[in-house]
């Protein structure tokens, strides 16, 4: 599967993450939803990972956010990580998920799979039924580029 699209987003995303640091200025709600969002990508990407191997292992794959989205799991990252650690977190599970999707070949790519979606407070919202390459469009145009552009909102400058 072709992610080039993708993995130019997550550059993106990244850079804007690295371009704030512990020592960025910001107020308490910006610096919590930065601190939120990578901890988030961070486990969605893991929870996708793991999702893609069983596609690739001929299992069938499901995806739940619950993960994801646990305000408790999302807080003990925050508690016990730097911002830098954080990024670095993204970075990694980026690069675990990246080749893992690049390897899907064209019947794995329109292959389904079970999404389980929860909201920010990890409260069950719905399940759906959905191509993997229809996951892959929705992070490429809908759900990286807003973590990017609300990164880059909370850069100095900005």
């Amino acid at each position: 599967m072709d992610v080039t699209t993708l993995a130019a987003v997550y550059a993106e995303l990244l850079a804007n993450a690295e371009a704030t640091t512990d020592e960025t200025p910001m107020d308490a709600p910006a610096r919590a939803d930065v601190d939120w969002r990578l901890c988030h990508i961070a486990l969605a990407d893991r929870i996708i990972a793991n999702a893609a191997r069983d596609q690739i292992n001929g299992r069938t794959a499901s995806v739940d956010n619950q993960p994801s989205m646990d305000p408790d799991r999302i807080t003990l990252m925050i508690n016990t990580t730097t911002h830098a650690q954080r990024v670095d977190n993204v970075r990694r599970n980026w690069a675990e998920l990246r080749p893992l999707l690049e390897a899907f070949s064209a019947v794995d790519a329109q292959a389904e799979l079970k999404l389980r979606m929860h909201d920010r407070n990890g409260e069950y919202m719905s399940d759906t039924t959905l191509a993997w390459s229809a996951l892959v469009d929705m992070r490429t145009t809908r759900n990286i580029p807003g973590h990017r552009d609300a990164l880059a909102q909370t850069l100095p400058g900005t």
